[in-house]
């Protein structure tokens, strides 16, 4: 394996001890890096403003960010960073182990296919049901590294991004639609996943509608035939798109200036498209008609019912996803867990409830 000297840059907030453990587990397992940035979001610019302003600091061509509480197999990140050496305009991840307990001995899991229309919103990456490392839809499992000359040849989408999420979708659909190529590798990290209870902070409402933001500015940079559809079902979800009309289109605008493949070649091969969306139940329809007046309710108040105590969330961890599409989920107010139906995992939809 060719040596290649990189980077690796942790955005965090609030990670306490696990920081500390995550730069420890990387000095001691891998031969090759040479520079670690650590970038904590004092100004609650979200997840991929936080990267990218790591990018920028980077010492090397070849960058690799990670979540803040990790650890790896030896010489995971020197392959990866072999990998995308190899061919600059990959984008590639490592397969993941997702678990409370940061073990390796958990199912793995292997990037994510990516859905036209998935349970909330459009362009949805979920766990990859193919069990193999390969060329993928889209990144998934908290460490992903990339090129940086080719990250900036894109338009350096996550300077776009707002919010604490979608990081994912924002790198991996502009890089394959600039003619680059997405992959999980074999090689392995682990994830630390909490429960909400164990989370340093919660989501504002603020933070929530930065996330439908990028949300809706992939959607337009996208541009698929059946736009309109979409956005009216991400609308049904969010009840406030219509505040950030301007602001997304100028994002979508930057991200445009670099697409090559044409959205026919790219839903053909990349998007999962039997999607099934439930008409919004009574309730839900007139909370949107009242949104769409006053911006009110709250983004909040648009999710997943917890069986257990009856709060209505978006912010329920998922902790599993099952071969099925199921998903395994703990409530964000109670702790407890419970299981959302594929398909149905919003209050309009009526979903089958299991107590986990």
């Amino acid at each position: 394996m060719e040596t290649v000297d990189y980077t690796v840059a942790i955005p965090h907030r609030n990670e306490g001890a696990e920081l500390a453990k995550t730069v420890e587990n990387i000095q001691e397992t891998q031969e090759n890096c040479v520079h670690i940035i650590t970038r904590e979001d004092k100004e609650n610019l979200g997840t991929a403003a936080t990267r990218h302003a790591a990018v920028q600091e980077a010492a090397t061509e070849i960058v690799i960010t990670c979540d803040a509480h990790m650890r790896f197999q030896p010489g995971a990140l020197d392959e990866l960073a072999a990998f995308i050496t190899a061919d600059r305009t990959r984008v590639a991840c490592l397969t993941c182990h997702s678990n409370p307990d940061l073990s390796f001995d958990e199912n793995p899991l292997y990037g994510a296919d990516l859905f036209e229309m998935g349970d909330e919103y459009a362009l949805e990456p979920k766990w990859r049901k193919v069990k193999a490392p390969g060329e993928i839809a889209c990144l998934m499992g908290a460490c992903y590294g990339f090129a940086r000359s080719f990250y900036e040849s894109l338009g350096s989408p996550w300077k776009l991004g707002r919010g604490w999420g979608c990081d994912e979708t924002l790198l991996s659909i502009p890089a394959r639609l600039a003619g680059g190529s997405v992959h999980v590798l074999a090689a392995e990290c682990a994830h630390l996943l909490r429960r909400p209870d164990e989370v340093m902070y919660r989501q504002t409402d603020a933070e929530l509608e930065a996330i439908w933001y990028t949300r809706f500015a992939l959607l337009e940079y996208l541009r698929p035939d059946n736009l309109d559809q979409l956005r009216r079902l991400m609308q049904s979800k969010c009840g406030r798109s219509f505040r950030m009309r301007a602001e997304v289109m100028h994002a979508a605008d930057q991200l445009s200036r670099v697409k090559k493949l044409t959205f026919p070649e790219y839903r053909a091969r990349w998007l999962v498209t039997d999607f099934r969306v439930e008409a919004p139940a009574r309730e839900l329809r007139q909370a949107v008609r009242i949104a769409a007046r006053s911006g009110l309710p709250s983004v909040q108040e648009f999710g997943i019912r917890c069986p257990h105590c009856k709060q209505i969330s978006d912010r329920h961890r998922v902790t599993t996803t099952y071969p099925n599409g199921n998903r395994r989920r703990l409530c964000a107010f109670c702790g407890m867990p419970f299981i959302t139906r594929f398909g149905m995992d919003s209050t309009g939809s009526q979903p089958t409830l299991k107590q986990g």
